[in-house]
């Protein structure tokens, strides 16, 4: 096994100590170079976390240690980075919006925002629309990911909306929502795009920012 198969399998082991040596073995070795081993170890690792989710063969304790691999990891890397490769894809406003406190789906899709590149700003839960609107506007995000469980904070997805095209900032951001109660219809009427885990975020995103906008 070569040392980017390496390092993405410990990433999906959530083996912190491995990941930590094979990256300083990568950055010895001078063979590989960084942004691949980011690419093709370290956020492949990572992918493959998000498909073990989607399949419930993972749950959110595995997440968080194989995110912690990946961290450990990139911290290793830091010092050795050039400048430009550590620029972010995007910035990302997250929260869960007015009227519901939970958040675990948040926080998850938050880790796999983190670990695939993108600068996340995260605005907690209970979050009201003027908060998600002077946080885009403060960081210049290009993407606001909402999230909410239950049906009837619905209104307050629809009520940020309302005030992201009153604003003129609407045209400006991929909107992107989630949690068990939207579905694509009514992302639809609300004007933004539903997504049903974080892998399909990632994959998403990816795709808009790499070019293949749509």
């Amino acid at each position: 096994m070569n040392l980017l198969n390496e390092i993405a399998e410990a990433v999906i082991n959530g083996d912190s100590e491995k990941a930590s040596i094979l990256a300083k073995q990568i950055v010895d070795m001078k063979v590989i170079d960084l942004n691949e081993a980011i690419l093709n170890g370290l956020n492949r690792g990572m992918a493959k976390v998000g498909e073990l989710y989607e399949k419930r063969e993972y749950f959110l304790p595995e997440i968080i240690v194989a995110a912690d691999a990946l961290y450990d990891a990139l911290a290793v890397f830091h010092p050795y980075l050039k400048t430009q490769l550590q620029k972010y894809k995007a910035t990302v406003v997250i929260g869960v919006v007015r009227g519901d406190i939970h958040d675990i789906g948040k926080n998850m899709i938050k880790i796999f925002l983190e670990t695939a590149g993108y600068k996340v700003i995260d605005c907690g839960r209970n979050v009201s629309a003027d908060i998600f609107i002077g946080e885009i506007k403060k960081h210049n995000a290009e993407v606001l990911a909402l999230s909410t469980l239950m049906t009837p904070t619905l209104d307050s997805m629809r009520e940020i909306l309302d005030l992201l095209k009153h604003e003129g900032i609407y045209e400006k951001l991929k909107i992107i929502i989630g949690g068990a109660a939207p579905d694509e219809k009514f992302a639809a009427e609300i004007g933004a795009i539903y997504l049903k885990d974080p892998n399909a975020a990632i994959q998403f995103l990816d795709t808009y920012f790499s070019g293949g906008q749509t």
